[in-house]
């Protein structure tokens, strides 16, 4: 009887101890990893949606200018290979020009490019690539095209990717 009762209260051993602090450990390593790698997603996912509303600003701005009838959205061509650096602060506000030293912030390209066949953007349809259904068709009346293919696209540097990252919109516009 008493050789039962000593083995009832032995104790815990130095090895199962260690044992398990090994196994804690990879345990929290593992959501360690798991957090840092949802953070950079959410990283990730917040700087597109900040290029995506840049380059929506960027397309409502030009889409408010409209297009002229005669020629045919040549007010367009100052837009035309438009290459512009943006900065959005970690506040919310964006930026022309780079901002202060200490202050966070990331730093966009906005690129625009409009092809039409008019009259007032000669030469703008880069290799003659005029898109589907092409915006130098006829179009009632028998009359040339007078549709723009107006694109912005923003760009930025991502650390741990290579290459620029890019979110592009588009839009046609018409007299």
């Amino acid at each position: 009887m008493k050789s039962s009762r000593l083995q009832a209260s032995r104790g815990v051993t130095l090895l199962e101890v260690l044992a398990t602090m090994a196994v804690m450990l990879v345990g929290i390593a593992a959501v360690m990893m798991l957090v840092t790698q949802i953070s950079a997603s959410n990283r990730r996912t917040l700087t597109a949606a900040q290029a995506q509303l840049i380059a929506e600003r960027t397309l409502e701005g030009i889409m408010s200018e409209g297009c002229t009838a005669t020629p045919p959205c040549a007010n367009l061509s100052t837009w035309d290979n438009r290459r512009t650096t943006v900065w959005q602060t970690a506040a919310g506000e964006l930026q022309t020009v780079a901002p202060a030293a200490g202050v966070v912030s990331r730093e966009y390209e906005v690129a625009v490019d409009i092809d039409s066949p008019s009259a007032g953007l000669p030469g703008s349809i880069e290799n003659g690539a005029a898109g589907l259904p092409a915006i130098n068709r006829q179009l009632g009346g028998g009359l040339p095209g007078n549709v723009a293919n107006v694109r912005v696209s923003v760009s930025w540097l991502e650390r741990g990717r290579q290459g620029r990252q890019v979110v592009v919109m588009q839009t046609r516009m018409a007299p």
